[in-house]
């Protein structure tokens, strides 16, 4: 009996997959990453219990780069760089649930990052090549780590599909849902009549699968990306050779709870290997 999958049209006017090895002046991948098709869907629905799985993402719209230039920020946000406001790099690099208790607390030690380019801003500008006009599908199928059952009914993929397919019908996120930046917002929905693969073929080369959020710290997972008459293949049992890699990257932090009889506990369905 086949798995039980979902189709999902993802479009926008803009888009920007970085490639790693270009994150200063950025250059877009051709095609959207594993990555960032997974995180469109968990924007639409997510649950601890399972991970979408992306088999394949189809490309609908010829693919067309523009360059453009714009103001980044150099660092991230800190209590100490926010309440002197001069943006200087730190060593916590992050905003903490203190940080943010105490601007609501002390609103007038809140100072904003500027990001506009010049002196006294962290800002600076940059290039960026990026992809214009897209449109996809998304492939993919729930992968399931407590067969157990909630408030909703049995954890099985038939439910999470039927979940995220009421979702997409009437426009639901969790939050909005981007192609590569934040900026760049993705409209989702069922997939359309009249949509056609473009008929075009390339060697992309070494392409972000996914990260694996480990304790020991963050590893990436790369293949070798191939886009075949518009389709890009990216089940990772065609792509990732390695069981470990797979294991690594598709694993889940997910604890199963105590069953409410005293006493009794679920089976542990898998070991705590990324966050996902």
């Amino acid at each position: 009996m086949p798995m039980p999958s979902i189709r999902v049209r993802v479009s926008g006017d803009y888009a920007c997959f970085t490639r790693p090895e270009t994150k200063v002046e950025r250059y877009s991948y051709p095609v959207m990453t594993p990555s960032a098709a997974r995180n469109i869907l968990d924007a639409i629905c997510w649950r601890p219990q399972m991970r979408w799985i992306v088999t394949s993402i189809t490309v609908l719209k010829a693919i067309r780069l523009m360059s453009v230039l714009r103001n980044e920020v150099q660092h991230k946000a800190t209590i100490e760089s926010i309440a002197a406001g001069d943006g200087k790099k730190d060593k916590k690099q992050s905003i903490s649930f203190k940080a943010i208790r105490q601007w609501m607390d002390e609103p007038s030690r809140f100072r904003p990052l500027i990001a506009g380019a010049g002196n006294g801003t962290d800002g600076t500008p940059r290039n960026t090549t990026l992809l214009r006009d897209v449109a996809y599908w998304i492939d993919a199928y729930p992968q399931i780590f407590d067969a157990g059952s909630d408030a909703t009914g049995p954890n099985n993929p038939e439910k999470y599909v039927a979940m995220l397919n009421r979702r997409v019908e009437k426009g639901q996120c969790f939050q909005r849902p981007y192609l590569g930046c934040r900026e760049f917002a993705a409209d989702f929905g069922p997939p359309r009549e009249g949509d056609q693969p473009i008929p075009d073929s390339m060697e992309i080369g070494r392409m972000l699968y996914d990260i694996a959020f480990l304790p020991a710290g963050n590893q990436a997972a790369f293949f070798d990306a191939r886009l075949v008459n518009g389709l890009l293949d990216t089940d990772p049992s065609h792509v990732l050779h390695e069981a470990a890699t797979r294991q690594r990257v598709l694993g889940c932090s997910y604890q199963p709870k105590h069953d409410l009889t005293p006493g009794v506990c679920r089976e542990e369905v898998k070991p705590c290997l990324s966050n996902c």
